[in-house]
């Protein structure tokens, strides 16, 4: 891929501005269980178009998601599936965080890694079939080995099942995350858990 030179923004800019424009909305109202999703699709779920029994995930700019490119119930480090996904880095999509994080010199939050992670394995429990409530339950722990910076293209996460429970009126999934950058390793994370609690539908 060609890639443009980065002519990062200055001064005040409208959040739209920053944010990837989602193509022609969804008219699909049924959540189609596949094995890749696209940027538009996955805005699409972040804004409740399939509906508001599903697990939420951030609008943007925080969705750091761009396009889910595998995902399976199989495979993986253990054989109970795994989910990778990428983050293109360019001006209109990360200025938001590069010009206030750090003036002089600017990085990616690690937090934003961590909530990458946490999104791309809170997305396989709705995945599997799991509705309700989501939620981050608890993190093992991790190592930080590397930067995003705006010389940086493309962001990869990619989590391993390590433990599943469902179905249950409090489904859960813990994972193992690793997110690079160019290739390079840049992140390790352990023992990621997040939940979908069920949702009484009494009165």
């Amino acid at each position: 891929r060609t890639r443009p030179t980065a002519q990062w923004a200055q001064g005040d800019t409208s959040m739209s501005a920053l944010v990837p424009a989602a193509g022609n909305p969804l008219a699909l109202r049924q959540f189609e269980q596949k094995s890749s999703y696209d940027y538009p699709y996955l805005v699409a779920y972040a804004n409740d178009e399939f509906g508001d029994d599903f697990p939420p995930l951030p609008l943007p700019p925080w969705l750091m998601l761009h396009r889910i490119i595998e995902i399976s119930a199989t495979g993986g480090a253990h054989n109970l599936g795994f989910a990778i996904a990428e983050y293109d880095v360019t001006p209109e999509t990360a200025d938001w965080f590069f010009r206030y994080h750090f003036k002089r010199k600017p990085i990616m939050p690690g937090a934003l890694g961590i909530d990458g992670v946490y999104q791309l394995g809170g997305i396989f429990l709705p995945w599997i079939g799991a509705r309700g409530l989501g939620m981050a339950i608890s993190f093992g722990g991790g190592k930080f080995r590397g930067m995003v910076t705006p010389d940086s293209r493309v962001v990869q996460f990619r989590v391993d099942v390590t433990q599943l429970k469902f179905p249950s009126s409090l489904s859960t999934v813990k994972v193992d995350g690793r997110v690079t950058c160019d290739g390079k390793l840049i992140y390790e994370m352990n023992d990621f858990m997040v939940g979908v609690k069920s949702q009484s539908k009494a009165a």
